[in-house]
């Protein structure tokens, strides 16, 4: 779909940009996103429309922001679906592109998460006849679950991640009086309720 109808008003965003990673959109902001959604049907929007919707909200310097989600909203457009079919921060932007997802998490943020559920999740086995090759095979297990954890741990919002770590320290603290295979039960099933949840992520933060 052309959006070559709504040029007018984009020179003067793009003039923007410095302004346009606060929260808030200004009036012209505002105004082009109207605009360009107004190329568009809400009610059968296309991969392809997404995508050019993402592509020109970068081109214009507009920031996903909570302002950006409401004026949408405004004019019956869900910015979860617009994200979703156009793939944003999940390895489906188009070449050239920039990922509108948040910004990688910190090393130390990946080791700290890793750590503590390799010391609450580490299965190996203490049984002297266990052969070579089912511990090899137990502690890789173990290590890709670790790794699938933590990339789900720092991907969530603020709010989860606080839930998260907090269910980790407490059940990696001296406190904790139940055994090591009643601690992982909990904390798995802990961290299934929460990691299985798609409104407890960042990895869409043009709705976060």
């Amino acid at each position: 779909m052309s959006i070559n109808s709504i040029s007018s008003g984009q020179m003067n965003v793009m003039q923007m940009n410095s302004s346009s990673r606060s929260s808030e959109m200004s009036t012209d902001q505002k105004s082009f996103v109207t605009d360009l959604l107004s190329q568009y049907d809400a009610n059968s929007l296309s991969k392809d429309d997404a995508k050019e919707i993402v592509k020109s909200l970068q081109e214009a310097g507009i920031e996903p922001s909570k302002s950006l989600q409401r004026t949408m909203a405004s004019v019956g457009f869900d910015a979860k679906e617009i994200g979703d079919l156009a793939e944003v921060g999940r390895g489906g932007a188009s070449q050239g592109q920039r990922p509108m997802g948040p910004p990688p998490p910190k090393k130390e943020e990946m080791s700290s998460v890793s750590d503590l559920l390799q010391s609450l999740l580490d299965s190996q086995s203490s049984d002297s006849t266990t052969s070579n090759t089912s511990t090899t095979s137990s502690n890789s297990s173990t290590f890709d679950t670790i790794l699938d954890y933590t990339n789900k741990i720092v991907s969530l919002k603020d709010n989860a991640k606080t839930q998260v770590m907090d269910i980790l320290n407490t059940y990696n603290s001296e406190d904790n009086t139940l055994s090591k295979e009643d601690t992982q039960k909990v904390v798995l099933n802990s961290l299934s309720q929460i990691l299985k949840d798609s409104d407890n992520y960042n990895r869409m933060s043009f709705y976060a």
